[in-house]
């Protein structure tokens, strides 16, 4: 049984590179799709995900980077994980049940209860509570595309002579090891980039141009886009950390 939806998201966010969480309501959104995979745990009550092509009622749903969803939920733990490092290997379906029971639910929220735990403590933990324990190995060219792209200069063309490819069977491999276009990905590392900015101090339109957006409003429908509403809306109530 799934209970009346929250208006507004309320509660608390983790952000750090290829890595977040969130704990707290569930409020309105539209439809949208994040270049992370997303591990969503109802606290209390099942959550529904659906999607252009399912409907999924369960506990713990995942659902992989770059599906279209909406979820109708009310307090949920929410696992953000890239879409690169070796995490990543172990989702392969667009949505997904996870066998989770409801005592590894409990502890995980009272390991996010700890005060001052940071995303970086949280991210082994989750590895623990998600069974990622025996992980594959990244593919190293990949490994090197990842260090690269943490340097803004670096453009398709940069990326694609680093693999010693065209520009267009580059991104032809970049969709074949990640499921998602470059650009896509890139818009996605400037999200998470403006976050940690915000959650330093930063002023929104601050964080925005510091993370390559040309501006706020730039800022504002990519946000829109990745997670269904605006960042006014999403942060107004929702503390970060990293």
């Amino acid at each position: 049984m799934i209970a009346s939806q929250s208006a507004s998201w309320h509660g608390k966010a983790w952000v750090s590179p290829g890595f977040g969480v969130f704990l707290g309501q569930v409020g309105n959104h539209d439809w949208h799709r994040h270049m992370a995979h997303q591990i969503t745990i109802g606290i209390n009550h099942d959550l529904t995900v659906t999607t252009p092509g399912s409907h999924v009622t369960a506990r713990a749903i995942c659902i992989q980077a770059g599906v279209t969803h909406r979820i109708e939920a009310v307090e949920v733990i929410s696992i953000y994980l890239d879409a690169l490092p070796e995490e990543a290997r172990a989702f392969t379906a667009s949505t997904s049940i996870l066998p989770i029971d409801v005592q590894s639910i409990l502890s995980l929220q009272t390991l996010l209860a700890t005060p001052c735990i940071t995303a970086q403590k949280m991210r082994g933990a989750v590895r623990q509570f998600l069974n990622l324990t025996n992980l594959p190995i990244i593919d190293p060219r990949l490994q090197l595309v990842l260090e690269a792209l943490n340097e803004p200069t670096n453009g398709r063309q940069e990326l694609a002579d680093l693999m010693h490819l065209s520009t267009t069977r580059f991104s032809h491999w970049f969709v074949e090891q990640t499921g998602l276009p470059l650009r896509s990905y890139r818009k996605w590392l400037r999200l998470v980039a403006a976050l940690q900015l915000i959650t330093a101090g930063q002023s929104l339109t601050g964080a925005a141009h510091a993370a390559g957006f040309s501006d706020s409003a730039h800022f504002s429908r990519t946000f829109r886009s990745l997670f269904g509403l605006d960042p006014s809306s999403a942060l107004s109530q929702v503390s970060l950390s990293s």
